[in-house]
């Protein structure tokens, strides 16, 4: 009998959730151009600032303080009151708006700075940026500057946690990292009205792995019955059935399950139990390029500029040259079980395997450089963002910082009630999912609550993709899953 299908469970919101911009602002900050001469630097104080009653007020200036201490305290702010004035000061220096037509001070860039950040408190941060920052040099300025965002998180998100969880580098762009966050947060703590949900009929057996591409507007999916799917995400329409011609192109070249999917600019790799690595052109047809007889079933492939890495069940890490059409360069061997996940950038390739490892490579020695122990083997990982997330079969999460080559653990997260199959980490949330049957976002930070539970599957789930805020998965009961925000 098959379970019942639960609906989207999200966890209370946060009671200063950020208002939503009508005028679907774009998701990534646009590039400020303006006409200083023709921009209005007196606007007044109109009703147009006024916040409906459903937005729970922001602290007030005189317990600002109070509530920035703890999550701003690695940012080494002793106070905020200090902080904005300093900013406001630096900002004047350069940048002193002209006095009103009418001799008033009563223009937003006159405001004492606590005041006018309580005002900007009440503003969508899409708004701020694609909006407010076009008005003047000031409030370009404004916008430009990290403390600012910096302020604006420590007041929306005051629990202490560390965000980003990890070391950020000088030039972290934390403007795009509150933009994500907030609109993240927004669309999944309640996604009943704000995501629409879509089920994808179209294998007759359990679908292993699925991939987005194209910025989230196409999705593959591998099945065991032998066969993977591209699907036109365009083409579904919220509240109407799938359309047949959704399924633009089946690839049945496979003699086993098609077990992992990845894909590197035109070119769509996939993985089988037939021991086949075949590389196809999503510009061409799906037309195939190229197929790769390896010794083992194909369990994970990663696809890098230079490099196509496959790790394969007979324990080894087989690596192919790109640039000369897929020749083999060299072969990993170390694990003592099958090679479950593979993932790389320029300096280190990073392998799990059912002997409870995890390796890191030297590309360039092609020796092991480090080799991480855990106590059950991992079922999946992400690496990126200086950030390593390894997903183990007893529901756990463990965190590593990659900076300076440390690959040391952060903490570990009690993510599900059973095996972790997919992990994705973004500046907005991180998104796991696990044979519990259920998919979760959590917020992007150390020590992560659920933002909300997606319950609506009927059997485990084997794996997620998360591109342009579209969640795609992969299920025991032959379908695919989207998620994708509501336009």
């Amino acid at each position: 009998m098959e379970p019942n299908q639960s609906a989207a469970t999200p966890e209370p919101p946060s009671p200063t959730s950020a208002t939503s911009d009508d005028n679907g602002s774009p998701d990534s900050s646009p590039e400020m151009n303006f006409d200083p001469d023709a921009a209005d630097l007196t606007l007044p104080l109109t009703p147009c600032w006024a916040v409906s009653d459903s937005h729970s007020p922001p602290p007030s200036p005189s317990q600002l303080n109070r509530t920035l201490t703890s999550p701003l305290e690695a940012l080494a702010l002793n106070n905020t009151a200090s902080s904005i004035s300093s900013l406001h000061g630096s900002l004047n220096a350069s940048l002193s708006p002209p006095p009103s037509p009418c001799g008033l001070p009563l223009t937003l860039e006159n405001l004492p700075p606590e005041l006018l950040l309580h005002i900007l408190w009440y503003l969508e941060s899409k708004f701020i940026v694609c909006v407010l920052g076009r008005v003047s040099k000031f409030f370009h300025a404004l916008v430009s500057e990290p403390i600012t965002w910096k302020i604006r998180m420590g007041k929306r998100w005051p629990r202490g946690q560390q965000y980003p969880p990890m070391e950020v580098p000088d030039d972290f762009n934390w403007q795009q990292a509150c933009m994500e966050r907030e609109e993240t947060d927004r669309l999944w703590s309640d996604p009943k009205e704000n995501i629409h949900h879509f089920t994808l009929d179209g294998h007759f057996a359990t679908v292993d792995a699925v991939h987005l591409i194209q910025n989230g507007t196409m999705c593959v999916s591998g099945s065991r019955d032998r066969t993977a799917k591209i699907w036109d995400l365009s083409k579904l329409t919220a509240g109407e059935p799938v359309p047949t011609d959704a399924v633009v192109k089946s690839l049945e070249e496979h003699k086993g399950w098609v077990w992992c999917l990845s894909s590197l600019d035109n070119a769509l790799c996939t993985g089988s139990w037939d021991t086949a690595i075949k590389l196809w052109d999503l510009n061409a047809n799906c037309q195939l390029i190229t197929s790769i007889k390896e010794r083992s079933a194909i369990l994970c492939t990663e696809m890098l500029p230079d490099i196509l890495i496959a790790g394969s069940y007979d324990k080894r890490i087989s690596i192919y040259d790109v640039r000369a059409d897929y020749q083999p360069i060299t072969t990993l061997r170390q694990h003592q079980k099958p090679v479950l996940c593979v993932a790389a950038d320029s300096d280190y390739i990073i392998s799990c395997s059912e002997d409870r490892t995890v390796k890191v490579w030297d590309r360039r020695a092609c020796q092991v450089y480090k080799t991480i122990q855990l106590e059950k083997f991992c079922m999946s990982m992400w690496y990126g963002q200086g950030m390593l997330l390894l997903g183990d079969r007893r529901g756990q999460i463990h965190m590593y910082s990659t900076g300076d080559g440390g690959f040391e653990e952060i903490e570990t997260i009690e993510a599900h009630g059973n095996k972790v199959t997919g992990v994705h980490y973004t500046l907005g949330g991180l998104y796991t999912c696990s044979t519990d049957k259920t998919i979760k976002v959590h917020e992007p930070c150390s020590q992560p609550s659920a933002i909300c539970t997606l319950a609506e599957t009927k059997g485990e789930v084997a794996d997620i993709c998360v591109q342009a805020g579209v969640i795609a998965s992969a299920h025991s009961d032959f379908s695919v899953g989207i998620w994708r925000p509501a336009m």
